[in-house]
């Protein structure tokens, strides 16, 4: 049975909760025939999607502490991954300025904000036609190259993720350095949030505040550190991270700067150079994001031994 809720769409928080009570639309009031027949339309071609991919429809939500933590890298690099791994994953980037189409080379006709402003008449084509392939099979919806001049609201990201949610298994957003009320909101429909940090005083300080501005919201638990450029450091330890962050240390990621800034520079990413320790560390995080899914746990079985 799938549950449709009907209200306003001005009202962002309730949309939220009806989403995750388990609603699988969210209509606008007043409602016409013509919106609840799009909204069977969305739900049939959202449960082939199911049936025939086993889509979970996770979201991963990767923000910086402070600006040049690496959030944009992290999320690129994590997203090819899962693409890597598990196939039917997008691309989001919210940041203000968006980057990630530049670490990946490519070149987008649409962004998130067409998207939005689409919302009356988005389906799953319509969705994938404002998004950019790239060679590996990832989905990107790329940021905007320009500031806009008026961001849209919270409300019309929560049926933008809706439709994301419903259409592919897994969903990396950027968010980088923006944190306002759509950041939250993606923290609160987000399966773990990745904060990503590196080991100097400003970005632990940071990382604090930012943890508890998401943790208003009800978000605190989702919270993983990603300690980028990581190396050792007399004197400092990974419990001394957790204590200024004041949250758990999710992930490593090896200090290879000029491997990182080349391939930024190339628009070849790293976790495309098999073999490397960086691009092991991102099929590793990967792996720990879905290790408790029913869909790979079923592909890592074997008559012998689990994996």
């Amino acid at each position: 049975m799938a549950l449709f809720a009907i209200g306003s769409i001005s009202q962002p928080q309730v949309i939220v909760g009806a989403m995750r009570a388990g609603a699988r639309e969210f209509v606008e009031r007043p409602t016409t025939t013509t919106d609840l027949l799009e909204a069977f339309v969305r739900l049939t071609a959202a449960q082939r999607k199911v049936n025939r991919e086993g889509t979970s429809g996770k979201v991963f939500l990767v923000v910086n502490a402070k600006g040049g933590s690496g959030a944009t890298t992290v999320a690129v690099n994590l997203a090819l991954a899962l693409q890597s791994a598990h196939g039917n994953t997008a691309l989001v980037d919210l940041a203000p300025l968006g980057h990630t189409s530049l670490h990946m080379n490519l070149k987008p006709l649409f962004n998130v904000t067409d998207a939005i402003r689409n919302l009356h008449r988005l389906d799953s084509s319509l969705l994938e036609s404002f998004m950019t392939r790239h060679n590996s099979g990832l989905q990107l919806l790329a940021g905007p190259n320009a500031p806009v001049a008026t961001e849209p609201s919270t409300a019309e990201f929560a049926r933008l993720f809706d439709m994301l949610m419903g259409q592919f298994r897994y969903v990396v957003v950027d968010a980088s350095t923006r944190i306002d009320p759509t950041t939250r909101l993606v923290c609160n429909l987000s399966q773990s949030v990745l904060m990503v940090v590196s080991a100097d005083v400003a970005s632990l300080w940071s990382a604090a505040r930012v943890q508890q501005y998401l943790a208003e919201s009800g978000g605190r638990e989702k919270v993983g550190l990603v300690l980028n450029r990581f190396r050792k450091i007399a004197g400092f330890s990974e419990a001394d991270a957790e204590a200024a962050a004041g949250a758990k240390l999710l992930w490593k990621i090896p200090n290879q700067y000029f491997a990182v800034s080349t391939a930024i520079d190339r628009g070849v990413p790293v976790v495309a150079q098999n073999h490397t320790e960086i691009a092991r560390a991102f099929a590793g995080l990967a792996a720990r994001l879905t290790e408790n899914d029913l869909e790979v746990k079923r592909k890592a079985w074997s008559l012998f031994k689990t994996v």
